[in-house]
């Protein structure tokens, strides 16, 4: 929300109360930082923005405390939500308890049909997954989480072949990674679906919030499973939720170490937090990878990346002055490294196949933590533009890159915006082509863009409908969630007063690689950064500790 908005918002609930317009400033600001609500607790009174007015947190005309009443805020167990807010976070808690309770009804029949097909130490690990209406599955990166789902997948449909499964993720790059990792299963058992995007699955309506798929009109698969969970905030995962039916099956995977979804919530690791507690609703609904077969975790990746996650700062120094094969860290920005890895995109430019050069393009990212400065994403992005136009030498016009205003050749799109009509979501990155090779002497080819599709084709749309988005050499660490390419730059600004500089976004950044990573930043600026840990206040946890804790307990 832009500043004139923001002033809009508090001054409308000014005029309904003296007073209630700070409370309704001071949320919405923590909502815009991704938090649910508002702790009054971590509030600075010292501070004139931060000092609530007396009794304004006592129940009145648009503040309750009786989650039963709708109004404005709700003060519930301390915190102060909008009651939008308020109700995503109930009804996520709400279908989670369905989902328990109606598994109980089945499990019994489930483990029957289970163990005369199977031997127990063959699906041991794999129980809660099969046995349960609700099942998370955590691990960083390598330790199988998909590989894991394949093998769930496998035992069910030997069961019951006509199960109907829904894979999603919540971008279009994740769905595609979900549809690689599975390829070879679905040669065994073809009625494995496509994954498509969350947005897709439940049926997002054009100019909407809404979907199709919701409490009134329930998803009709037997099984859903979500990956890259982290990455769905708080509203979105309500929604799906919702059209879940609580007789079927829900499977979330993701990283709880990744960063949190860019809207507001953290329910990812919200559930993981709760189900590590004994006692909690779903203590027993969750399967924890630990071992990673991608990433040793004595050196390189695996060693740099478990240290952030500590918050051990020593990990800079040694990889500093000791540059693994897999990982090192240049505190001084060096030019000569930078172009070492940005060089990796002529690949894409020399390529003829517009398919392979989209596949040699995700081969090598350059991911930033912010978007201004002299180390974000738009000087980034025209630095790389300078190094790769002085690189054209004398290659022909399909060959090479020539940045300009607006649309050009070989120039990499990242969409901003769902576009449903044209099949294109938030995050989905193309590439801006002629739809031919120029000939001499002849006026060129018009421009397209073009995007992976669904079964392996390229989607082939007039740049002119792309209403959002943006030239993306060089990406936000957020934009990269659900991705991996072979080689990892990450460039940290040279200012550390920036709240979100954490271990988290570290951490995500560097685990998107499967072979190198260089991280180029300070000193200064990397300590602050593994120091710092994200922190998003919720109900959601606490609300999931205690099998006997009511939903509506005020």
């Amino acid at each position: 929300m832009d500043d004139l908005a923001h002033r809009v918002f508090v001054d409308f609930f000014e005029r309904l109360q003296p007073g209630l317009g700070t409370l309704a400033g001071l949320v919405l600001k923590k909502l815009e930082e991704g938090h649910l609500c508002l702790d009054p607790e971590t509030l600075d009174p010292s501070l004139p923005e931060e000092k609530l007015p007396p009794g304004i947190l006592e129940p009145g005309p648009y503040l309750t405390h009786n989650p039963e009443e709708v109004k404005p805020f709700i003060l519930y167990k301390g915190n102060v939500y909008f009651q939008r807010y308020f109700k995503y976070e109930t009804n996520i808690v709400q279908k989670i308890f369905a989902l328990i309770e109606e598994e109980q009804h089945v499990r019994q029949k489930r483990k029957e049909l289970l163990y005369q097909h199977f031997l127990q130490e063959d699906v041991e690990q794999m129980l809660p997954a099969l046995l349960n209406n609700f099942c998370i599955i955590t691990g960083g990166p390598g330790t199988g989480k998909t590989t894991l789902i394949g093998k769930v997948l496998q035992i069910l449909y030997t069961i019951d072949p006509n199960l109907k499964v829904a894979l999603a993720a919540p971008t279009g790059k994740a769905a595609a990674r979900m549809n690689e990792s599975l390829s070879k299963l679905k040669s065994q058992f073809p009625q494995i679906p496509a994954a498509s995007t969350v947005h897709r699955l439940l049926g997002a309506i054009q100019g909407s919030v809404f979907f199709k798929h919701h409490a009134d009109n329930l998803l009709e698969h037997d099984m859903v499973v979500i990956d890259e969970s982290s990455m769905v905030d708080g509203a979105l995962m309500a929604k799906l939720l919702e059209a879940v039916d609580s007789t079927k099956r829900l499977v979330l995977l993701g990283d709880k170490d990744q960063l949190a979804s860019v809207e507001a919530g953290s329910v990812f690791g919200d559930l993981c937090h709760a189900a590590f507690t004994q006692g909690s609703v779903i203590e027993d609904h969750i399967i924890h990878l630990i071992e990673s077969h991608r990433f040793n975790k004595e050196e390189g990746i695996g060693l740099f990346s478990r240290s952030v996650l500590q918050g051990s700062t020593g990990c800079i120094k040694q990889f500093s002055d000791n540059p693994d094969p897999a990982l090192s860290i240049d505190t001084q920005y060096n030019q000569t490294a930078f172009e070492d890895y940005v060089k990796d995109y002529l690949q894409y430019i020399k390529e003829l196949d517009t398919a392979k050069a989209l596949e040699k393009l995700n081969r090598v990212k350059v991911l930033c933590a912010v978007r201004e400065g002299p180390y974000g994403v738009y000087h980034t992005n025209r630095r790389i533009e300078e190094y790769l136009e002085k690189q054209n030498g004398n290659n022909d016009v399909y060959h090479s890159l020539h940045p300009r205003y607006g649309f050009y050749h070989n120039q990499p799109v990242m969409v901003t915006a769902n576009r449903y009509d044209l099949g294109l979501f938030n995050g989905d990155i193309g590439l801006i082509r002629y739809e031919y090779p120029p000939e001499p002497d002849k006026e060129l080819p018009p421009l397209f863009a073009w995007f992976p599709g669904p079964d392996g084709k390229l989607l082939k749309i007039p740049p002119g409908y792309l209403t959002g988005y943006e030239t993306v050499f060089a990406m936000t660490i957020n934009k990269s969630q659900g991705s991996e390419s072979d080689r990892i730059l990450v460039l940290l600004p040279d200012c550390k007063d920036i709240p979100l500089l954490t271990r988290e976004l570290l951490y995500t950044a560097v685990t998107r690689a499967k072979e190198q990573v260089l991280v180029q930043g300070t000193m200064e600026v990397l300590e602050k950064t593994i120091l710092q840990k994200i922190s998003r206040v919720s109900g959601l946890e606490a609300r999931l500790q205690n099998k006997d804790h009511a939903v509506w307990e005020p």
